[in-house]
């Protein structure tokens, strides 16, 4: 009966150092979340692949930061990007698709997102760059050094 007291008691320990394990670990740094906005024209061979991809890093396998907001803006394709981009807004609940002109843009997007945005315009940038520069911002880590960065980055 002595050896149950003292496996339950040991077992009890344990919990409660989990416990305050747990709540000291709630007190880190949370950084804050960062919008990513991506310019889009005539990307149907890239847009899926990409956004599927950030699904994936960031909701569905953790190995990245989620985003605050995601924000696709195509600015007058001529392929089959936009429908290719509502069908991911649908499916992905972090997705956000919008279509204007450029002069739309400023006026109307960035007052949308906050502070921390970082922009990735598709029609200068290749899906890996994008998805590259996308994954080095998100990375869990407390803070990046300058010498970690992709050099793509410099680019932007």
């Amino acid at each position: 009966m002595e050896t149950l007291l003292w496996i339950l008691a040991l077992f009890g320990l344990w919990q409660l150092a989990s416990l305050i394990w747990r709540w000291l670990l709630s007190f880190r740094f949370v950084p804050p979340q960062v919008s990513l906005l991506f310019l889009v024209k005539n990307n149907q061979d890239s847009v899926e692949g990409l956004f599927r991809q950030l699904a994936w890093d960031c909701f569905f396998s953790g190995r990245y930061a989620a985003p605050g907001r995601v924000v696709a803006v195509d600015l007058g394709s001529k392929d089959q990007t936009p429908a290719i981009l509502r069908r991911l807004a649908t499916e992905y609940s972090f997705l956000h698709f919008r279509t204007m002109t450029e002069e739309q843009l400023a006026a109307e997007i960035l007052p949308e997102l906050s502070l921390g945005v970082l922009v990735l315009d598709l029609r200068v940038l290749s899906a890996k760059q994008a998805l590259e520069a996308a994954r080095w911002l998100l990375q869990k880590r407390p803070s990046g050094k300058a010498k970690d960065r992709p050099a793509q980055e410099a680019s932007f």
